[in-house]
């Protein structure tokens, strides 16, 4: 069953010791030739030779043709593949569930890779929900392993592509304006299950260098082990997400993400969780190109209150333009690591801002510095107690945020 009410209750949770992934607040992995794929099911592990169909309600395998999957319930399993040149198209109202047993078999996720596409284009009546017998009911690792999608976008690694950590398929490109598909009105929860290695946890979202044909709109991750939504490069444009009780970050973005997230709302239990957004442009590169510079805007952001933690880590060169952003219950709302450079020329900027019930506004993380904070906020911030943040009607009736009551529920 779902956690009721969601915000009144404390979890006694603690992430792995030694955690590091991608969205970590130690140095960015690089996934390379050696990055264990243990976890991936192969095609002999998943009974069908390979090709994706639905064996009665199980949908698992490789997709090397258009599926369509109707309305209905079914369980994921295993490594689904969605493969260059075909599409995956799922009707609204269907619910997709990782049982118990297969979460003790390995890892279960849906990968989208370059060229493929999923349609997953639900209705605030009937929206996709991809969730998991056991809703993380011990804690720490999530169930399983989330939405990873591959795209022909821009980013900035050395020659314009990488290999994704999680399953080593690659992305990366030229063509910011590449399509990998719809994901409207989908929920997915309880993901973040770890690597067999322990080396990084998958997120409920990760776009690959996915690219603005891409239509992301009213999503959400929902208690995740690992962060909401992660942006490695590209430039897909999000709108009406919602990351509720996510265990790691709610939004990363890092290698020259470029799109925009326009509408979001963001909840972190009280002492769970890291980040509310933690933002980068390329580890060890911070002026690497493309750099890092989507525009985020309308925002409101429930936090942790934790200590040492903020609702904003800016690092590695990211730049950013935030408007109406409201906040609230932090300790710290901005950290600035690498970002003065930015915040100088105009890159980095938040307007119309409104943030309350915190003990620091902005710390100036850098090392060597004699920049003082107050100067680094005057610049960085213009404040405005009117800011509205998100329009909260846009998560009725098909989100677990606007299910249990939303920041009116405290």
């Amino acid at each position: 069953m779902m956690k009721k009410p969601i915000f009144k209750i404390l979890f006694v949770l603690s992430l792995l010791a030694g955690f590091s992934s991608c969205s970590s607040d130690d140095d960015n992995l690089q996934p390379t030739d050696d990055t264990p794929t243990d976890d991936m099911p192969t095609d002999d592990d998943n009974g069908n030779g390979g090709d994706g169909v639905l064996q009665g309600t199980v949908l698992e395998g490789d997709i090397t043709e258009d599926l369509l999957v109707e309305a209905g319930d079914y369980n994921l399993r295993g490594a689904v593949s969605v493969k260059d040149g075909a599409t995956l198209t799922i009707e609204p109202g269907s619910t997709f569930t990782v049982s118990s047993e297969d979460q003790e078999e390995g890892i279960n996720l849906i990968f989208v890779e370059q060229g493929g596409r999923i349609v997953a284009d639900g209705t605030a009546a009937q929206p996709i929900v991809f969730t998991s017998e056991n809703k993380n009911a011990e804690g720490g690792d999530g169930d399983w392993g989330g939405i990873g999608i591959h795209g022909r976008a821009k980013m900035n690694a050395p020659g314009g592509e990488s290999l994704s950590e999680a399953g080593q398929l690659p992305y990366g490109g030229d063509d910011d304006e590449d399509d990998s598909g719809i994901l409207r009105y989908v929920r997915v929860e309880y993901a973040g299950q770890a690597s067999s290695d322990g080396q990084f946890e998958f997120n409920a979202f990760s776009f690959f260098a996915v690219g603005s044909g891409t239509i992301v709109e009213n999503c959400e991750a929902f208690e995740g082990a690992d962060d909401g939504f992660e942006f490695y490069g590209g430039t897909v444009n999000a709108k009406n997400i919602s990351a509720v009780g996510m265990e790691d970050d709610s939004v990363d973005w890092d290698e020259g993400y470029r799109g925009s997230i326009d509408n979001a709302v963001i909840y972190q239990y009280d002492g769970i969780g890291d980040f509310a957004f933690e933002l980068a442009s390329r580890s060890g590169e911070n002026n690497a190109t493309p750099r890092a510079k989507p525009t985020v805007s309308n925002v409101t952001l429930r936090g942790h209150n934790r200590e040492g933690k903020a609702a904003f880590d800016l690092k590695q060169g990211t730049g950013g333009i935030f408007d109406n952003i409201v906040g609230y219950n932090y300790e710290t709302m901005i950290f600035v690591n690498d970002q003065l450079q930015e915040v100088d020329n105009g890159d980095l900027e938040f307007t119309n801002t409104h943030f309350e019930e915190y003990t620091n506004l902005v710390v100036n993380n850098i090392e060597d510095s004699d920049v003082d904070d107050s100067d680094i906020a005057d610049e960085l911030l213009s404040m405005n107690e009117d800011a509205s943040g998100a329009d909260l009607s846009a998560f009725e009736d098909w989100s677990n945020f606007d299910a249990t009551g939303g920041f009116d529920q405290e």
